[in-house]
């Protein structure tokens, strides 16, 4: 990774739906700082990161411009900003305009997950710099059951779970070949919907490597991730080193 050029995308758009209440995800605090903060100030550890994009709603510019400053970014890390779009995959792709064209890799992260793993990270930037695209997940533990739908949904079969994952973020890319994926998205099938940025590549052939993500890379979604979240730093938990495994 000597020398490498990255930036990053940070999603802080989403409506936050499920968390209830009038501050969105993003703007949430933990410990006393936003989510948000804790977010930027994981990924401007990223070695060769050079630019941070934050896709916002325009009424949270401000928002976001203060977790920024909280999250004290280093000096060479000057936060830039995007508009959000009606879709995720649409604010994502006003990023994307938005770096800097001579980075080389670009990792797309959710603004509400404020703890991912440095070693993950690089591993997942080395891969991506390697096959072109790579994403942090976690396999599949529990038994995952299939419903046939109706109220109440009842099981109908339980789905093999060998070779299943659980897609997270980042997911990093090598800045050329993501963009032109998502310009021919928007080109081709503008009202296809995808929901994660690894599933362009898959629509296009492009392989995406897995690499293996720690519990500590949790999704704030509900408010009861946040108390998770806080029990987590205030136990030690999130800096603790996991073995990272990458799988093609």
């Amino acid at each position: 990774m000597k020398g490498i050029r990255c930036a990053a995308v940070v999603c802080a758009a989403g409506a936050s739906t499920r968390m209830g209440g009038q501050v969105r995800k993003p703007y949430l605090k933990l410990l006393g700082r936003p989510i948000l903060a804790w977010t930027l100030k994981a990924l401007s550890k990223v070695k060769g990161l050079q630019q941070i994009v934050i896709v916002t709603r325009p009424e949270d510019r401000q928002a976001a411009q203060a977790a920024a400053r909280l999250a004290r970014l280093p000096r060479d890390i000057q936060p830039a900003f995007a508009d959000g779009g009606a879709r995720r995959q649409d604010s994502v792709f006003n990023g994307l305009k938005a770096t800097a064209p001579e980075c080389e890799l670009v990792l797309i992260h959710d603004a509400a997950r404020p703890f991912p793993s440095q070693q993950a990270m690089a591993e997942a930037c080395a891969q991506a710099r390697a096959m072109g695209a790579a994403i942090l997940a976690s396999r599949v533990k529990d038994t995952v059951k299939r419903e046939t739908g109706g109220s109440p949904p009842v099981t109908l079969e339980t789905v093999r779970r060998a070779g299943l994952w659980l897609a997270q973020t980042p997911q990093v890319f090598r800045r050329k070949l993501i963009l032109e994926l998502f310009e021919r998205l928007a080109r081709e099938t503008p009202g296809r919907e995808v929901t994660d940025d690894a599933a362009v590549c898959e629509a296009y052939g492009q392989p995406v490597a897995l690499v293996e993500s720690p519990p500590a890379n949790l999704k704030i979604t509900r408010p009861e991730d946040v108390l998770l979240a806080e029990a987590c730093l205030k136990a030690g938990l999130i800096n603790k080193k996991s073995k990272v495994k990458s799988q093609k």
